[in-house]
């Protein structure tokens, strides 16, 4: 069975608690998600992140087993050079412009934090999920962009694109990225190393809005841009030959699932 235990990832008080049952395994996810939040409260996303990953490490140094942390390719800041791989530049705007990046730059830290720590022995691997949706993904004003359209589309009748649409995401089914997860976790002597668990279908913004649309017969609305928004994002997947694993659920076929069962 699960267990579920209400804490906080910064206090390691309720780590301990957590590991009352010494783990096998730590999958690490903890944070802030939602663009809004990481201008809003970024130094709470920034806490979150950093002391989150901190304390997963110390606990499994502590107890000696496997760690998987959890990055993003909001890692990456602005790199507009597609493919994003591991040997991509993360690069990040002046920070007085916009606080949007509060969330990949301490994701960037969490990585550098991981490796520090495979490099003085820790079994550690690096996941970055991309553009992940499915069933019970939150919608609303600090959602994710799948299920913020959805949600406007069957209650509003209308859906929002922010800018001028042509922006592009790799969006990855849930099932298949929990599938890898769980390669990531269980395969062993991939210490340091990271994967992108991702769709390479490279989708524009438009063409979401256009399918949610066609599936619930909204409309769509152009509103403003978010501040530092990315422009392309779309994994290099070759690494995950190593795990056997790739995207094989279709954007459609997704859609439909979450419309059908909304």
């Amino acid at each position: 069975g699960i267990k579920l235990i209400k804490g906080d990832c910064r206090d390691l008080e309720s780590w301990e608690k957590a590991c009352e049952n010494p783990p096998d395994l730590i999958h690490h996810l903890a944070a802030i998600n939602g663009t809004r939040l990481f201008h809003e409260i970024a130094d709470v996303v920034v806490d979150v992140n950093v002391n989150g990953i901190k304390n997963a490490i110390s606990i499994a140094k502590k107890y000696g087993v496997r760690l998987v942390f959890y990055s993003s390719p909001e890692a990456f800041g602005e790199q507009e050079n597609m493919p994003l791989s591991n040997k991509s530049n993360s690069l990040f705007p002046p920070a007085n412009l916009h606080q949007r990046h509060s969330y990949g730059a301490s994701k960037y830290l969490g990585e550098i934090m991981v490796q520090h720590a495979v490099r003085n022995g820790l079994d550690a691997r690096i996941v970055r999920p991309y553009n992940v949706y499915g069933p019970r993904l939150h919608g609303g004003k600090n959602g994710q962009v799948v299920a913020m359209m959805i949600q406007d589309a069957l209650q509003n009748k209308v859906v929002e694109i922010h800018g001028d649409g042509t922006q592009t995401r790799s969006l990855t089914w849930v099932e298949d990225v929990v599938k890898g997860m769980l390669l990531v976790g269980d395969i062993p002597n991939l210490a340091g190393q990271s994967f992108n668990l991702g769709s390479t279908v490279e989708t524009q913004i438009n063409v979401l809005a256009e399918l949610v649309c066609k599936f619930t017969g909204a409309e769509k609305k152009y509103v403003d841009a978010n501040h530092g928004d990315s422009k392309r994002r779309v994994p290099d997947v070759t690494g995950n030959q190593i795990i056997g694993w790739q995207a094989t659920t279709s954007l459609e076929s997704g859609l439909r699932k979450l419309i059908d069962g909304a």
